[in-house]
């Protein structure tokens, strides 16, 4: 069973990311930080397999616990930037702090499912 963090603010997307992963069928428990802060403490504690991350966010945003997870040498989980961000530079920005992919969240939820399901599977999580 994967152990996936999911770090995210809105209670909608965390909603929306839960719902796609369940009709995914992957084998996975699910554990929601609503900030870095909250997250990196998690992330001290117990152990993750896979790291889904929103990098807008109010207080510790997550390039910032990105850049705390290299320097505390806790950045060997695969990341997987899921974001409403398309810019470029955002995404260079995730890419220079050692994301493994790079997900934007979309209005279209077919879309977004499609996405995320591809990274996790690059990821080695095993479609249902």
């Amino acid at each position: 069973m994967k152990n996936i963090l999911l770090v995210d603010d809105l209670g909608i997307d965390v909603m929306l990311t839960r719902l796609a992963l369940q009709e995914f069928a992957f084998d996975h428990q699910l554990v929601v930080a609503s900030d870095g802060a909250e997250a990196f403490e998690m992330i001290r504690e117990q152990r993750f397999d896979l790291l889904l991350l929103d990098i807008k966010m109010p207080q510790v945003d997550g390039f910032e616990l990105l850049a705390r997870l290299r320097a505390e040498a806790l950045a060997g989980m695969p990341v997987i930037v899921v974001s409403g961000s398309g810019l470029a530079a955002d995404r260079e920005r995730a890419q220079a702090l050692g994301v493994d992919d790079y997900v934007q969240k979309a209005v279209d939820y077919t879309g977004f499912k499609r996405e995320l399901k591809a990274a996790l599977v690059r990821q080695g999580c095993p479609a249902g």
